[in-house]
């Protein structure tokens, strides 16, 4: 059985105090895992019985025991069962996060951290893309990125692992401190600053701040590495960060203006894009010519920037790092570009923002096909700023050579609006709901068009996408 930890290292690592209602324990009690879910939980765990606003864990301690814990992590004495042993502590979430943090330094691996409103997925995925070949690389699985999934995705990584690859979300100011300060980051990234839970925290300013926040856990050597082309972010960093920690710059079609840095350069269409870059540390130049993503626009580019980069910085096997890169395939819903026998579809409806909005139409303009159909939902978290930005969104949508528009959502005239600014001929389709949506494409869709769906996740339109490159597979 594997020995995580003894169970004397769980009691000082969170701070807890120890209830035996099990008796006597002859020798060192070993901890094989921890479970914060007693229907996943193996003999051996420890089970941390997690408190929400629509569940409580502590009412599933006895079932735990049952299943083979050794120890259940509780918030009240009371709640340790008969015949158990228990760790008592003020709060369990914390406790999850504090045992986290304490296996983080016991594991001994590098440490990656990637936030920003736009693309951290993107670049978390390319950056364990590119590392894998070289190291024991365990990563962030789907958006387990808060106060939970974040400490969970530490202590489920493999005792072998060299580099750990962690996502950070948000939705509000002090989360991600509280997450950096688990994961202390000896490598932190921060994509963008955009407008996502603008509706939460007022302005720019304050994503800003709150996505800064990473800098709060970087280790005494650590390097801060931010989107360059991000004047309003990386401007603000300069005067910032702590002069003990190092920053790095990745830039797409502007030369780095600091001393550590990557630059893009030689940007082409190819299905997907090639591009070269040239990383800079001070006096040495390290330039990697006809590299290649099977994804679209100069964002992407950035996004295996800071793979590239990072894989250098540590010393990867650049061979197969740029191999990686290369043949690394978009999650389903990020971007992910379907070239089927009728349709070409772009799936980038998990969620969408200003930014990512921006970003998406190059991506259908150079793909692909006879016309090009923009099926696009409305926006959320942007708050009274909403209105605006999405006649922003459409005066930026009304610069492409789109076919056709069908939109949806409550700000759909505002989007109409600014579309018609700069375009006055493309048909635009305007849609009451999903549903419509869907019912007009089809009457409108033919073979060989190319089609992006993008939308915030509540409007379901990866459920579009996924139909339709089902119909086109039969």
């Amino acid at each position: 059985m594997r020995r995580m930890f003894s169970f004397d290292e769980v009691v000082s690592a969170v701070n807890g105090t120890v209830v035996n209602r099990k008796g006597s324990i002859s020798g060192t009690l070993f901890i094989s895992g921890v479970s914060t879910d007693t229907r996943t939980i193996k003999e051996g765990d420890i089970y941390i019985a997690l408190k929400g606003e629509n569940f409580d864990g502590h009412n599933y301690t006895s079932d735990a025991i049952l299943k083979g814990a050794y120890a259940v992590v509780v918030n009240s004495a009371t709640k340790v069962p008969d015949n158990a042993v228990g760790i008592v502590v003020k709060d369990t979430c914390t406790a999850l996060g504090d045992l986290a943090r304490h296996y983080r330094f016991k594991l001994g691996a590098k440490v990656i951290a990637v936030t920003g409103s736009v693309g951290k997925t993107t670049t978390r995925n390319l950056i364990t893309a590119a590392l894998e070949p070289s190291f024991n690389v365990y990563s962030t699985k789907k958006n387990l990125n808060n106060e939970i999934g974040l400490p969970t995705t530490i202590l489920q990584a493999p005792d072998n692992t060299n580099v750990l690859v962690l996502e950070m979300g948000m939705r509000g100011r002090g989360e991600i401190e509280y997450l950096t300060k688990i994961a202390n980051p000896d490598i932190a990234v921060i994509t963008n600053v955009g407008y996502s839970h603008i509706g939460r925290l007022g302005s720019r300013e304050e994503i800003r701040a709150a996505k800064c926040e990473i800098i709060d856990g970087l280790t005494e050597q650590g390097i801060l590495i931010v989107n360059g082309d991000d004047g309003f972010l990386s401007d603000y960093v300069r005067n910032i960060i702590p002069l003990n920690n190092g920053l790095a710059e990745v830039c797409s079609d502007k030369a780095v203006t600091g001393p550590v840095g990557i630059r893009a350069y030689d940007i082409k269409d190819n299905d997907g894009t090639d591009f070269s870059a040239v990383i800079t540390v001070g006096d040495r130049k390290n330039v990697y010519e006809n590299m290649h993503i099977s994804l679209s626009g100069s964002h992407n580019v950035r996004n295996a920037c800071f793979a590239l980069f990072i894989a250098d910085f540590l010393k990867a096997d650049m061979d197969l790092t740029r191999k990686a890169i290369a043949s690394y395939t978009p999650m389903d819903g990020r971007g992910k570009t379907y070239y089927g026998k009728k349709y070409t579809i772009i799936n980038d409806a998990y969620n969408a923002s200003p930014e990512s909005m921006a970003a998406a139409f190059p991506s259908l303009q150079n793909v692909k096909g006879k016309r090009k159909i923009a099926v696009l939902g409305g926006m959320l978290e942007l708050g009274d700023q909403s209105s605006f930005l999405h006649e922003k969104t459409g005066e930026a949508a009304g610069g492409f050579a789109f076919d056709k528009v069908i939109v949806t959502g409550e700000d759909r005239d505002a989007f109409i609006r600014g579309f018609r600014k700069n375009n006055k001929t493309t048909e635009i389709i305007s849609c009451e709901d999903t549903q419509e949506v869907s019912r007009r494409l089809s009457e409108i869709i033919r073979e060989g068009d190319a089609i992006l769906f993008k939308a915030s996740h509540s409007f379901g339109f990866e459920t579009l996408a996924e139909g339709l490159i089902n119909d086109d597979k039969d």
